[in-house]
């Protein structure tokens, strides 16, 4: 039977020199996630700056088209020689209208920044499970006051992915929202009833789940996920505040 070399030289230190490679490692993992964190704010606050320059810029363009063509259609929208093509020229910048704030909110909700975290929450939830046509029942405390921009949009991302983990994976017919103040924070449980997880330890290896527990962890919370095979999904994070 072979044995594993790593394993043979890792049996040859003593215990000072497993003591190091422990610090050592652990200092690595450290600014490993030290540095993810910074890049994964970082990329939101480009995001939110190139939402902010695309509202300015293309608002900017689409605005007095909009008032140039009510213009022509006051004037010629009578006749049927340019009716159809002011019509047509008409729901193309409508539909540039519309993609340019379906872009916007992709890259940042506007009403996180306006409304705050449970607003923002509220519409994501319910456009989403509209669209999948899953029932989706939601409770916010009146007590959720405005959070640092950080953890707003740390917490928003994260409930999405999870939303779209519910809708994409899990087959459920209704889900349930819950982000109330805890001792310390802020608790948010997320549970569906849909086919639940087969393989837990696979699952939580995936990129969805490493993502989600990333983002916690991030702000110094803690993520717990629990799932019977045909008895839906659970999951509860805690962040503190």
């Amino acid at each position: 039977m072979r044995r594993d070399p790593q394993a043979a030289d890792l049996a040859q230190l003593d215990a000072g020199e497993l003591r190091g490679m422990v610090a050592r490692l652990r200092s690595e993992n450290s600014s490993l996630a030290s540095l993810s964190n910074f890049l994964q704010m970082q990329s939101e606050r480009e995001k939110a700056a190139l939402a902010r320059e695309l509202h300015d810029s293309l608002g900017g363009l689409l605005t007095p088209a909009k008032m140039d063509l009510a213009w022509l259609e006051a004037r010629l929208g009578s006749d049927p020689q340019y009716a159809p093509r002011l019509k047509r020229l008409s729901d193309l910048i409508d539909e540039g209208i519309d993609l340019k704030r379906r872009i916007i909110e992709a890259l940042r909700p506007s009403l996180l920044d306006h409304l705050g975290l449970a607003s923002a929450l509220q519409w994501h939830v319910d456009d989403v499970c509209r669209a999948a046509r899953v029932d989706c029942r939601t409770r916010f405390s009146d007590k959720i006051g405005r959070l640092p921009p950080d953890l707003e949009i740390t917490l928003y991302r994260l409930v999405q992915e999870m939303v779209v983990n519910v809708v994409k994976h899990s087959r459920a017919h209704g889900l349930d929202l819950d982000l109330a103040p805890v001792d310390g924070g802020l608790r948010l449980v997320v549970q569906d009833d849909g086919v639940g997880i087969d393989d837990m330890e696979t699952a939580l290896l995936s990129h969805g789940f490493s993502g989600m527990v990333h983002r916690v962890r991030s702000v110094g919370g803690s993520f717990d996920v629990s799932s019977n095979p045909g008895k839906g999904t659970r999951i509860e994070v805690f962040v503190p505040l």
